[in-house]
């Protein structure tokens, strides 16, 4: 039997780099909306890298064995734009899960009274809550320790089963445009009821004040309601959200799991 030289791999990947660039694409697509990797913070070079290291990893597995398209320029310039929206597709949805903590946080600071103080985010260079940044924060930090991140491309791999090069359904799908806009609500509806307990909280704090400003007209309710609804929001955060962590974590993933995987098998050619 005779044995793989590093030299006859490089000549295999020479000869099917056509191969290596689809699933590249794929791969750095998907790369630029995934949690942790997509930071602004995190050097364009950096993530093509990332990207490079992954494709190979994936090639040198050996389960991407069918590759479809037509043997012309355009022909492969085609799938290689089905490519980049498959992977696009899978990192939008994770992009758009994860993001709807900063939702929750914006309402939660809305209650507070935090909106006006808002911080420059270094992974996204935008504006953001303040809550919103310390919730996204923590959940990316759970989502690297508990081996999620690992998780997702994990299902990423397996997507090239589900989906070999070329085959992939993206144009004029619209069950998979529909369930992107469900995903939405869901999302939306998520985010609110993670902010529910600061939320009710304060609607009760409002409700009190109104009677108590009605008792006693002369109360000023601007001096003394926004320093009390800072003190309990910042009590109900530590003392029932900051413990539930976890648990929101865990719907969070398992929401972003199956969303990646509904969106996978939503690209499947009919038939």
């Amino acid at each position: 039997m005779e044995s793989i030289t590093g030299f006859d791999i490089l000549v295999q990947m020479f000869e099917q780099v056509d191969v290596i660039m689809l699933i590249f694409v794929r791969v750095l697509a998907f790369f630029l909306l995934l949690p942790v990797i997509s930071g602004q913070n995190i050097w364009m070079m950096g993530r093509l890298f990332f990207a490079l290291c992954f494709t190979i990893v994936l090639y040198l597995s050996g389960d991407i064995t069918t590759v479809y398209y037509m043997d012309t320029t355009l022909g492969f310039l085609y799938v290689l734009l089905i490519e980049f929206l498959v992977g696009l597709a899978m990192g939008y949805v994770l992009f758009m899960v994860f993001n709807l903590i900063f939702f929750s946080g914006q309402l939660v600071d809305f209650q507070i009274g935090f909106m006006m103080v808002n911080v420059m985010d270094p992974m996204t260079q935008v504006q953001v809550p303040i809550t919103g940044n310390l919730f996204y924060f923590a959940m990316i930090a759970l989502l690297v320790v508990s081996g999620g991140l690992n998780g997702f491309l994990l299902t990423f791999a397996y997507s090239y089963t589900v989906l070999p090069i070329g085959t992939a359904f993206v144009v004029g799908n619209a069950p998979l445009a529909w369930y992107l806009l469900i995903l939405i609500a869901e999302s939306t509806l998520l985010a609110v009821r993670l902010a529910l307990p600061v939320f009710g909280t304060m609607l009760i704090v409002d409700a009190a004040l109104g009677i108590t400003v009605k008792a006693t007209p002369q109360m000023n309710v601007f001096v003394v309601g926004l320093p009390l609804k800072v003190l309990l929001g910042t009590i109900i955060l530590m003392l029932v959200m900051a413990p539930s962590f976890g648990i929101m974590h865990e719907h969070i993933f398992d929401m972003a799991l199956l969303a990646i995987r509904e969106v996978m098998m939503g690209m499947v050619p009919p038939g």
